[in-house]
């Protein structure tokens, strides 16, 4: 009693601090919630900058492009570089211009300050001397070809170098190949930033690189990298300069007061889950719902400590982690019900709820946490965000969710109070005579659904590499135009929503975003997939015709864009995908069999291909926020998918293997369907009420998460169990 005693004591003073911290800060640590996080484009605005290129005359398109390509890779690096990773850097095809959207910098001035208009790229040698600089270097690129050392095909980059870079980089290679393994390179930096570190090959020793059109093996590393970092050194002696064009503040992307309506679904939602477990849970449903305010004041002081930019993605990071945090309690709970209905007291049903709990707790939030890992590790741009959101939320909703409970339950119970029914409702016996449901037998159905829900997904996943585009991919993938239109009177919520409207009566859809922009607050941009440009003469005149006329309404500007989602972060995110779910696949045949794992990874990519369905049948445009929301299907899908696992190995191992397979996946999943059913409600609840209270844009990003989540749950309960065992065949039923 007296450890209970401190550890409750132990919780309200980590509550107090938290309070203090999240409202007042600490000061120079911590600033107040208000202040210490940052938050992106989507909900707050920010500043936008416009570069334009000063090309000269004699410059070829093919260069043009190729010096754009490196300036725009220059500009992202060095906005990742100082914690905007989730800005947006594109091209104006039109004017060689590049636009770059800061988030949450209110002065365009102090980020242009931020920014600079150059990078400085060096090569240094391991003693920190400048072997090479960004003026000796004239041009880069990168390709494939056989090495000379290993005879493999593998990526490089191949510089050319002005006559007195080529003496530089010989006399550097010469010293640099001289020394001892470990020192025998020539290390790049970006703006003091390491980006790559090739060694030299000792037979330089003598002479050093003698060649005019040195080049960089890169070994094992693929076409992306090799790409990125030529457009980095060619970066360092851009064939144009940058002049610092417009400046200006730009909106909400997802409209005025979306950060309000986010902040108020949110709580709505939570408040909602809270009943759901009170109602359910009673007492324990009590103690959980402390444990979860806990977890969210931790969870906000975290991300001002650290300074993770919150948007829409990173919302979805919050709102999955808060129903894994609630599903540490509805499977702690859940078991506690079954230890009192088998007769345990209060006290031992505690002790053996969460020690029985805990592995099935523990392996999905492991898997989960390392697929946020891989996605922090490969991520770029908004994944980071989510990545960023979803691996303290994982870390942070264990402590609190494994610790505060069982302090509490134990307390409680250490105090005097032995009515079980305070508890939990207590399962009733159930009808022995009633023919049970068998989930391994309904999989000959529910078999032939999962095939028929990714049919349309597979179909435009096959005719995407023969042009056949079947997908809705907005400006974010594909590039498009951007129109800035002055109306003349200040933009608030309720004309954005009759521009859009306007708008999308034009374009037979909704743009892709609308938002406030210019220092005045009279001008609206909006974004879109590419459209005839008579199209764009027909929205300015339909929005002129709204608001007073072509004599007060005027078409600022109208500029092709291209895509902000680089192959960069496209190809990250799918390399990161892959790569997690290899991990994953790894860490449950280990915890488990390779037969469930090949069962989960199965369900996995089902969940995403319905998902992905979903978008093609009722063309929701795909835009970046895309990416964030098929991770948050794959995290959910994962750890529901765990539990059951955890289940059946545990029904499995009691059986002594005697028992068949298939009663054993049945047993197992309807003992779990309670949490299975429980998770997916506290999980959809927040979601369910953030579609309700936002704009359209919110609602295309969370109804197919909605979806996601949904077929998660159907996915845990009617495929993965089934799959393991059909995987195992009729002859190791009874392994």
């Amino acid at each position: 009693m007296k450890k209970t005693t401190i550890g409750i004591l132990a919780i309200v003073i980590v509550v107090a601090v938290l309070v203090w911290t999240a409202f007042v800060g600490i000061d120079p640590f911590i600033r107040p919630l208000n202040k210490g996080i940052k938050q992106g484009l989507d909900l707050v605005g920010g500043s936008e900058i416009t570069y334009k290129a000063i090309i000269p005359g004699n410059m070829s398109q093919t260069d043009i492009d190729s010096g754009m390509d490196a300036a725009i890779t220059m500009l992202r690096q060095r906005l990742n570089s100082l914690g905007y990773t989730e800005a947006n850097v594109y091209r104006q095809t039109s004017n060689n211009a590049i636009v770059l959207e800061v988030p949450d910098v209110e002065d365009p001035q102090e980020a242009v300050s931020m920014l600079g208009a150059t990078a400085v790229v060096e090569f240094r040698d391991y003693q920190g001397n400048v072997v090479l600089d960004g003026k000796d270097i004239e041009s880069a690129s990168a390709r494939q070809e056989e090495s000379n050392q290993t005879g493999m095909i593998g990526w490089i980059v191949q510089m050319e170098l002005s006559d007195e870079g080529y003496e530089k980089f010989k006399e550097g290679t010469k010293i640099a190949a001289q020394q001892e393994s470990g020192n025998n390179y020539v290390e790049i930096f970006l703006d003091d930033e390491s980006i790559s570190k090739p060694s030299v090959d000792a037979q330089y020793a003598a002479t050093g690189i003698e060649s005019k059109s040195p080049i960089i093996e890169l070994g094992n590393s693929d076409r992306d990298y090799a790409v990125y970092l030529a457009e980095i050194i060619k970066a360092g002696s851009l064939p144009f300069t940058l002049e610092t064009g417009s400046l200006r503040h730009i909106g909400a992307q997802l409209g005025e007061d979306s950060l309000d309506s986010a902040i108020l679904a949110g709580i709505i939602g939570i408040i909602l889950v809270m009943i759901y477990m009170l109602v359910f849970y009673r007492m324990s449903g009590l103690v959980a719902d402390i444990a979860l305010c806990v977890y969210i004041l931790l969870f906000m002081v975290t991300m001002s400590a650290i300074g993770i930019n919150l948007t829409l993605p990173g919302i979805a990071g919050l709102v999955l982690t808060v129903g894994m945090a609630v599903d540490a309690n509805i499977i702690i709970y859940e078991r506690l019900r079954e230890e009192l209905r088998n007769g345990r007291t209060l006290k031992g049903a505690i002790e053996a709820g969460f020690k029985r709990a805990l592995g099935a707790i523990l392996d999905g939030n492991i898997t989960t946490l390392i697929a946020a890992i891989v996605l922090l590790w490969q991520g770029t741009g908004t994944i980071l965000s989510f990545a960023k959101t979803l691996t303290a939320g994982v870390i942070l909703s264990m402590l609190c969710m494994l610790i505060i409970p069982r302090l509490l339950l134990t307390a409680i119970a250490s105090g005097g109070v032995s009515n079980p029914n305070l508890f939990a409702i207590l399962p009733k016996k159930t009808d022995g005579e009633r023919k049970p449901f068998s989930f391994v037998k309904a999989f000959r159905v529910t078999g032939i659904v999962s095939v028929a829900l990714v049919v349309t997904a597979v179909a435009g996943l096959v005719l995407l590499p023969f042009g056949t585009r079947i997908m809705n991919l907005d400006h974010d993938f594909i590039g498009g135009v951007t129109m800035d239109i002055d109306i003349g009177e200040t933009v608030n919520r309720d004309i954005s929503a009759q521009i859009e409207e306007t708008a999308a009566e034009v374009l037979g859809f909704a743009p892709s975003s609308i938002s406030q922009s210019g220092n005045s607050g009279t001008t609206v941009t909006l974004k879109m997939r590419d459209v005839p440009s008579e199209t764009w003469d027909a929205i300015y005149l339909a929005v002129a015709e709204q608001f007073g006329g072509t004599e007060k309404v005027t078409l600022v500007s109208c500029e092709a864009i291209s895509p902000s989602v680089g192959r960069d972060i496209t190809s990250s995110a799918f390399i990161a995908t892959i790569l997690a779910a290899i991990l994953i696949l790894l860490y449950i045949a280990v915890r488990f069999e390779f037969r469930s794992g090949i069962a989960a990874i199965i369900a996995l990519i089902h969940d995403v291909l319905v998902v992905l369905s979903f978008y093609i049948a009722f063309q929701i445009p795909m835009n970046m926020n895309f990416i964030a929301a098929i991770l948050t299907v794959v995290g959910y899908s994962i750890n529901a998918t765990i539990v059951i696992f955890d289940r059946i190995r545990e029904n499995n191992k009691r059986s002594g293997g005697q028992t068949n397979f298939a009663v054993v996946v049945d047993r197992s999943i309807k003992e779990t369907i309670r949490r299975s059913i429980g998770t997916t409600i506290t999980t959809l609840a927040p979601l369910v009420v953030l579609i309700i209270l936002s704009v359209s844009s919110v609602r295309n990003f969370g109804i197919p998460i909605v979806i996601g989540l949904i077929v998660g749950c159907y996915s845990s309960m009617f495929l993965t169990g089934p799959l393991w065992n059909a995987l195992r065949g009729k002859k190791v039923q009874k392994a």
